[in-house]
């Protein structure tokens, strides 16, 4: 192991910027088919105007631009009414009342697992159109690119998954947990994030509905990710088609993520009030994927850049892998937990 700290390197990195504020965001990806990008019209209740609920905007409409930053009022899809998102945002927004929410819409309606899937496209591609202009071959990429902008502004700490009624065949839905865990394990590895809770919510399984024979594949995905969390959708609202929740279902189906989120969430007064580890307490280590950086606390947010101020790897919690690239070289890190900074230089593996 080589880990070194230089005055006059320490001086270069902290003169490097830091990409994130003082209190980072808490970031949630929402994905999924048109139960999660929602439709149903909104009541008194449901309008609200929280700024600490952010919405990265999935499409040029309702006078937002595509992947711009504005307040969570309104169609987090563009859909024209309100969805699963709204709910928990109010709900973990009201729970956590130091944080600032971002909610990262990238549901997509009528679409199989296999569209959110990476280095896979899906046969039914040419059924659907990805926003802003329909240019990639599946969603993954287009999460990818969502969610690290997301990351400029925190940490994602958590994801809203509902889809299934598009893989209703038995062969589909026998197949369907595993393909859950590859995204979610490929996500993990490409934004370097951890274990955050994953809400999985529950098909509609009334005696109209068409597949709540896959709530048994929620459950079986719920178990086998970590930190997954089957959410029921036992006694929601339903619409007069085999799919769909209605205001009401949605409303109590938003309510039940955010209660599954922050029962599985550390009680906490905020991101900002996080205690920090001090630039002692982390270490370089090898493995077998290669090096990484780690910390005997959790960090908001780990940036690592090269001595040109490229960044090349970013992240948050307790171990952040570095390229292969670290083999030789410099290279200098800040990472952030609470509104304390730790920093150090990091000497290359021979």
């Amino acid at each position: 192991m080589n880990s070194y700290s230089h005055p006059l390197l320490g001086a270069l990195l902290l003169a490097l910027p830091l990409a994130v504020s003082a209190a980072p965001w808490r970031i949630y990806l929402l994905f999924g088919q048109s139960n999660m990008t929602g439709g149903a019209t909104p009541g008194a209740d449901d309008v609200f105007n929280n700024p600490r609920v952010k919405v990265l905007a999935y499409n040029n409409c309702s006078g937002r631009t595509y992947n711009e930053w504005y307040t969570a009022t309104g169609s987090l899809h563009c859909s024209n009414g309100f969805g699963i998102g709204d709910w928990f945002g109010k709900i973990v927004a009201d729970s956590m009342k130091q944080d600032t929410l971002a909610l990262i819409p990238c549901a997509i309606a009528g679409v199989d697992i296999d569209f959110f899937r990476k280095d896979v496209i899906s046969t039914r591609r040419k059924e659907f159109s990805i926003p802003p202009d329909n240019h990639w071959d599946g969603a993954y990429p287009w999460m990818l690119e969502r969610l690290r902008k997301a990351q400029e502004k925190g940490v994602i700490s958590g994801i809203l998954l509902h889809q299934g009624e598009a893989d209703w065949t038995a062969a589909a839905q026998k197949a369907w947990p595993g393909k859950v865990a590859e995204i979610i394990t490929d996500l993990k590895k490409d934004l370097a994030f951890g274990d955050v809770p994953l809400m999985i919510g529950e098909l509609r399984a009334d005696g109209a509905a068409c597949c709540g024979g896959n709530n048994a594949y929620v459950a079986q995905a719920a178990k086998d990710i970590p930190n997954g969390h089957a959410i029921s959708s036992s006694g929601l609202g339903v619409n007069n088609d085999p799919y769909h929740f209605n205001a009401a279902g949605l409303r109590e189906f938003g309510k039940r993520y955010a209660a599954a989120y922050l029962a599985a969430t550390p009680a906490t007064t905020g991101l900002a009030a996080r205690p920090a580890a001090s630039p002692e307490t982390w270490h370089l280590r090898a493995g077998a994927g290669g090096p990484a950086l780690e910390f005997e606390a959790p960090q908001d947010r780990i940036l690592v850049r090269n001595s040109q101020g490229r960044l090349i790897a970013s992240g948050s919690g307790r171990a952040l892998r570095l390229p292969a690239s670290h083999q030789h070289g410099l290279l200098f890190f800040r990472a952030m937990a609470g509104k304390a900074l730790s920093s150090g230089t990091l000497a290359g593996f021979q």
